[in-house]
């Protein structure tokens, strides 16, 4: 059996890094602000009526927090976090928020060259913000990365994580199908994979479940154009602007047909994403600032844009993908790369 290499070394530092990191600074943050993973928690341990806003609000009022912070995933995403419901928050949420820092920056390691610069991503607000609220960003982008780079070499197992990460957050993927047009072996494992996800889920919590959804959706778009969004769709209040944005990301990901593609596009189309949605393109950004020779310089300031948390809000988002249209497609895909392409194992 060989010795590992360095660069797997590296991604298993930085990943036990983000778990020991991401544990001990989430275990000092509870009781402070209002992560997300506490709606989670809450909402996995009354799975019998997890989008009830009266047990999300008893926590809350526990915890002297205000707002209002609705469960709107869907059933599937239950399967993820009930495990941690059965866990006390002061464990749960600590291992939740260092589990996806780890899963998040090993998918990070195989993209940034050389992996050991995955590290300055934990500096990034994108992923710092994503991980202390306990946002389900890191793990999402964990599943696209992983899953685009095995897209050619494992088209199963790619196809898998796709159908993983959609049943997660569904608004994400919504793109999937176009950006993954032609890899049909790909879409029919993903498709395969979600389908199972949402057997597994009415067996696990009743069909019952995907009826509240829906009534838990209605309710969560009543209040999404009165939050704080970081949708280009955002900046114009109208439906002629909602579908000049929603052509435009079409176009986006049409022009792209990868991870770029995917997440800006579905940025464009979605009604309520936050500038933490966009942390599963900072390892891309990562990579273009550290080798501006390659990729060149206006996406490298893109980057070092997004890496420094100035991509947060309807106007900065819409000027952030403007530029990375504007400057043109020099190369098919940052993970097209031939040295990002595992070979095929026996």
């Amino acid at each position: 059996m060989s010795a590992p290499s360095s660069e797997t070394l590296q991604r298993t530092a930085l990943a036990l890094g983000a778990l020991a990191l991401g544990y001990g600074l989430s275990a000092l943050r509870i009781g402070h602000g209002a992560p997300d993973f506490y709606v989670f928690w809450t909402a996995a341990q009354h799975w019998q009526a997890p989008y009830d806003p009266a047990p999300i609000a008893a926590l809350e009022a526990s915890l002297h927090l205000k707002g209002v912070w609705p469960f709107a995933y869907p059933p599937t995403f239950l399967l993820l976090v009930r495990p941690f419901a059965l866990l006390p928050l002061a464990i749960a949420y600590p291992l939740w928020t260092g589990l996806s820092a780890a899963a998040f920056l090993h998918a990070a390691a195989q993209v940034v060259k050389p992996a050991w610069a995955a590290a300055v991503l934990a500096l990034s607000p994108v992923v710092f913000f994503s991980a202390e609220l306990g946002q389900t960003s890191l793990i999402v982008g964990a599943a696209m990365l992983t899953g685009w780079r095995w897209r050619d070499a494992r088209p199963a197992l790619a196809g898998v994580l796709f159908g993983l990460a959609a049943c997660i957050k569904p608004q994400a993927l919504i793109l999937a199908p176009v950006i993954l047009w032609g890899r049909w072996r790909m879409l029919a494992w993903m498709a395969g994979a979600g389908v199972a996800l949402v057997a597994a889920s009415c067996l696990a919590f009743g069909l019952e479940r995907w009826a509240e959804w829906r009534g838990a959706l209605t309710a969560f778009d009543a209040l999404a154009p009165g939050a704080d969004r970081a949708n280009p769709s955002a900046l114009i209040a109208g439906p002629w602007w909602a579908a000049a944005v929603a052509a435009f990301g079409v176009v986006f990901a049409l022009r792209f047909r990868d991870l770029v593609g995917l997440v800006g596009g579905a940025f464009c189309l979605t009604p309520y994403a936050h500038a933490y949605d966009l942390a599963p393109l900072t390892p891309l950004a990562a990579a273009w600032l550290f080798d501006r020779k390659q990729f060149g310089w206006g996406r490298a300031a893109s980057g070092g844009a997004l890496l420094a948390g100035i991509v947060a809000s309807p106007a900065s988002v819409l000027a952030f993908l403007v530029a990375l249209g504007l400057i043109g497609v020099r190369w098919r895909s940052l993970l097209a790369r031939p040295t990002l392409i595992p070979a095929a194992q026996p």
